[in-house]
């Protein structure tokens, strides 16, 4: 009966960590999937504009300003240059749009970065609690968040 009671007292004492951890590894997951989507997000808009100015810009353009508009990644950057005004108004409009989803995406880009810190402030004041009580039970957090975000990268 001792055991027990020291038993299911012990699962007690875990149990706040077991949900805030598990809830903090679950965090850590949906951060990184919200990441790698905001990045496949900003790769494919630049890809399909790359795409598109590569099809549609004339045959005569000059090589060096093509290989800049087509590698940019950054409509500012290509405005700036004098043959930007000779292409097609279809194609400003194209390049103008990109900038615009650009932009949304990197103010999506910093929100989600803002959060990842809270994130990280949470995980590492959960860390340094678990680590009062126990070592090594905050070391196997530490590895599980290691591991979460690994495995989430491959």
């Amino acid at each position: 009966m001792l055991l027990m009671i020291i038993a299911l007292t012990a699962c007690q004492q875990n149990s706040p960590w077991t949900q805030e951890g598990d809830a903090l590894l679950s965090q850590a997951a949906l951060l990184e999937e919200q990441h790698m989507k905001l990045n496949a997000r900003i790769d494919s808009l630049w890809d399909v504009t790359s795409a598109t100015l590569d099809k549609e810009l004339p045959a005569d353009f000059p090589p060096v300003d093509r290989d800049i508009f087509l590698n940019a990644r950054n409509a500012d950057h290509i405005r700036m240059f004098m043959s930007y005004k000779d292409i097609s108004p279809e194609l400003q409009a194209l390049v103008n749009k990109a900038g615009e989803y650009d932009q949304m995406l990197a103010h999506q880009m910093r929100e989600h970065q803002m959060e990842q810190q809270v994130f990280e402030q949470r995980k590492n004041e959960f860390l340094q609690k678990v680590a009062q009580q126990n070592e090594s039970t905050s070391n196997e957090y530490a590895l599980k968040f290691r591991t979460a975000t690994a495995e989430s990268l491959q």
